[in-house]
């Protein structure tokens, strides 16, 4: 059920995505493994640092659902531990899919990870809250809890756990707080510190 190779090699996906991919092919791969799967904002994150154990990162700037799925088997081959995954904010931004889309599109992978891989522990993250007022080309933070609304149901749906890191981040406006950003969307160093706080509650990690 994973993506359609041959289709997916029309798309102009940038030199990083096809290096990065290349990458996670070589690396070893574990039953034990913890990862971190996503876009940019998991990508920018220095998980094991952070967590002080190890754990992959596995996130590509750039991502949307679809390029998940070109690279899923990479991921679901060595049937890993646990999966958090924190995909879907470059469907709305940069390919401007609806919400609904998005959360058809988001099925496919929950559907893989359940038939290829059925014993991982599987935690879907929430999509994160931009700030418009730093940069006014995001996206409208009321998608966003759409599409956090959709997600926490399919979690429902497919017996997965549904972690909020939106509310956690947020200003009483629901602009992701200017205190945890640059450019409105990416994440400044106190900010994965708190999505760390959160996360780390979930996660198995390895007996010393």
């Amino acid at each position: 059920m994973f993506f359609n190779k041959k289709k997916s090699m029309n798309f102009d996906y940038p030199p990083y995505y096809w290096h990065k991919k290349s990458q996670f092919e070589k690396l070893p791969k574990s039953e034990s493994d913890i990862i971190m799967l996503g876009d940019s904002i998991t990508d920018e994150g220095e998980w094991t640092e952070l967590l002080g154990f190890n754990v992959k990162n596995r996130g590509i700037s750039g991502d949307t659902i679809e390029r998940i799925l070109h690279r899923l088997n990479t991921i679901l081959e060595s049937k890993p531990k646990q999966i958090f995954l924190m995909i879907g904010i470059n469907d709305l931004v940069n390919e401007g899919k609806s919400v609904t889309t998005t959360l058809e599109e988001y099925k496919k992978i929950l559907r893989n990870f359940q038939e290829e891989t059925a014993n991982t522990k599987v935690f879907i993250q929430s999509v994160l809250p931009v700030n418009n007022k730093v940069n006014l080309y995001w996206q409208d933070n009321n998608n966003i809890l759409k599409l956090n609304s959709g997600l926490k149901n399919l979690a429902k749906e497919f017996n997965y756990e549904y972690i909020d890191i939106f509310s956690l981040l947020v200003d009483s406006e629901n602009q992701l707080d200017a205190q945890y950003t640059v450019d409105g969307l990416h994440l400044n160093g106190q900010a994965y510190l708190v999505w760390k706080a959160v996360i780390e509650k979930y996660m198995i990690a390895p007996k010393p």
